[in-house]
């Protein structure tokens, strides 16, 4: 039986590629000539640094890619790589953010500059979540006892810090429904034919 760790990471990954999903589909169409939606663009970015930058990416950190390398040395490399890329997402993001102000006010270029920008991240972000899935996964199934799945679940579980009043997972899912309402559904998804 797979650790309960593993379904809340994979359950976690599953939305922000979602969310990610909506970002490309969004961009592609206004390749194609759609009216930006400025709305639901600055609710995905919102999400991104409410919820996998400012929760997972860090609770991967501290919790999992720790326990994994107290018990193993074989991960050192991959566990590195994964740290750098969640630590080039922050400023990913924040000129994300940049490029989409400077394209709302209509600067020249930025739009092709959001473009290209949501492109480079969103193709980092899956490739991330594809190897830690397929390859670091894995390894820390195989070399991590019960008791360190249940630290690193009850981890990711937190709903609550109560010294700050903070609820990432509600706050998370609010984000999340919000773009859910505003973005459009791609053909073939949510309509009957």
């Amino acid at each position: 039986m797979k650790p309960e760790a593993i379904q809340i990471i994979r359950d976690e990954h599953l939305a922000i590629s979602a969310v990610l999903y909506s970002l490309r589909y969004l961009v592609k169409e206004m390749r194609r000539g759609a009216a930006p939606n400025f709305a639901v663009l600055r609710a995905i970015l919102d999400y991104i640094v409410s919820y996998p930058d400012r929760w997972h990416h860090p609770k991967e950190d501290k919790y999992l890619f720790a326990a994994v390398r107290r018990r193993t040395r074989e991960a050192d490399g991959l566990i590195a790589r994964l740290e750098r890329e969640h630590a080039l997402g922050y400023p990913m993001v924040d000129e994300l953010k940049k490029q989409l102000v400077a394209f709302q006010s209509g600067a020249s270029g930025a739009r092709d500059a959001f473009f290209t920008a949501a492109d480079r991240y969103t193709e980092l972000e899956w490739e991330h979540l594809r190897t830690e899935e397929d390859v670091f996964l894995p390894i820390a199934e195989r070399v991590l006892d019960a008791e360190q799945w249940a630290e690193i679940a009850a981890a990711f579980r937190e709903n609550d810090n109560p010294l700050f009043g903070i609820k990432p997972r509600e706050e998370a899912e609010a984000l999340y429904q919000r773009i859910l309402k505003l973005a459009p559904a791609p053909i073939g998804f949510g309509s009957n034919g």
